[in-house]
C-alpha cells in the first residue's frame, strides 16, 4: 500500500500544478521507484491511496503492467477524517492479509532491503513491523524506542532531551521512516485511534495503541548504506537529486 492522498502542503506553489509524488528524481517520479521496488521484492499487487487532485499518480502509473506489478486505486474520503491512519484504513474490505505500507513521498536508494524487511517480519511473527533509519538528527522526525531484542517500546515526538538520549543506538537516533509491515489486526486499532492535537489521525498513535495492548512490534533496522528522503519538502528534494546525479543514475535505463 503506497499513501498519496496528503496535499502537500510544504511543496507549495509548485504542489499547486503538480503531485508531490510525482516529483521528478532523476529520471523517475519519486513513487515509481517505490512501485519499482516493491515490485523487485515479490510483491504482486499495490493499491494506491488517492485524495482529491490525485488524478496524475492514476495517470502515470495506470494498472502497473508496464512495471510488472499489479496497481488498483482507493480513495480517502477526508470528510471521515485526516491523517495517515484514516489513509491506511481506505484499505480495510480490500486487504485480508500481511502488507507493507510506504509514504508516497519518500525516496529510498537502494530498495533491496524491502524483500529482507518482508523476511524478518514472517520469520517474527510481529503485527507490525516498523522500518527504521539511523540518523545524526531528528528534529522534524518521531523516534523509535526499542529494546535490545528490537521489540518497539514507544514512539516519542517532541520528546525532552533527557529521554531522546536515551533511545539511541550506536550514537544515532533510530527514527520512523517507513515503510511499514501490518497484519490486519491494524484496522481494529485504527478505529481506536484518537484524533492528534493537529487534528488529523496518524498511524504512529495506532501502533502505540499496539504496543500498549502488548501486541509484537519490532523495528527493522534500514541498512545504514540505503539513502533516504522525505522528499515533501523542497530542500530534501533537491538533495535527493543530488544523490541521483553523484551516482550516475539519471538516465532511462538505469533501474533503482
Amino acid at each position: 500500500m503506497i499513501l498519496a492522498a496528503g496535499k502537500g502542503t510544504r511543496m507549495r506553489p509548485y504542489s499547486n500544478a503538480v503531485n508531490k509524488e510525482m516529483c521528478l528524481i532523476g529520471y523517475y517520479p519519486v513513487i515509481e521507484y517505490a512501485v519499482r521496488g516493491l515490485a523487485s521484492a515479490g510483491v504482486k499487487k499495490i493499491f494506491i491511496v488517492l485524495g482529491e487532485r490525485k488524478s496524475q499518480i492514476m495517470e502515470y502509473l495506470r494498472d502497473g503492467s508496464w512495471l510488472g506489478i499489479r496497481i488498483a486505486y482507493l480513495y480517502q474520503d477526508m470528510s471521515r477524517g485526516e491523517g495517515t491512519a484514516k489513509a491506511v484504513e481506505a484499505a480495510e474490505g480490500w486487504v485480508s492479509e500481511d502488507f507493507m505500507m510506504l509514504y508516497g513521498d519518500t525516496f529510498f536508494h537502494p530498495t533491496s532491503f524491502f524483500r529482507d524487511m518482508i523476511e524478518q517480519h514472517r520469520r517474527e511473527g510481529s503485527k507490525a513491523t516498523m522500518g527504521v533509519y539511523l540518523m545524526d538528527r531528528y528534529r522534524e522526525y518521531g523516534l523509535v524506542k526499542i529494546d535490545g531484542n528490537g521489540r518497539v517500546l514507544d514512539i516519542l515526538e517532541k520528546a525532552p532531551e533527557e529521554e531522546v538520549e536515551k533511545v539511541k543506538i550506536d550514537g544515532l537516533y533510530p527514527v520512523n521512516s517507513g515503510p511499514i509491515i501490518f497484519n490486519p489486526t491494524v484496522f481494529e486499532y485504527i478505529k481506536r485511534t484518537p484524533v492528534s492535537p493537529a487534528g488529523e489521525y496518524w498511524i504512529t498513535d495506532t501502533l502505540r495503541l499496539m504496543v500498549k495492548d502488548g501486541l509484537k512490534v519490532t523495528a527493522y533496522k534500514i541498512p545504514r548504506n540505503v539513502f533516504w528522503r522525505d522528499i515533501g519538502r523542497p530542500q530534501t528534494r533537491i538533495e535527493a537529486e543530488k544523490y541521483i546525479q553523484e551516482k550516475g543514475l539519471v538516465k532511462p535505463e538505469s533501474q533503482p
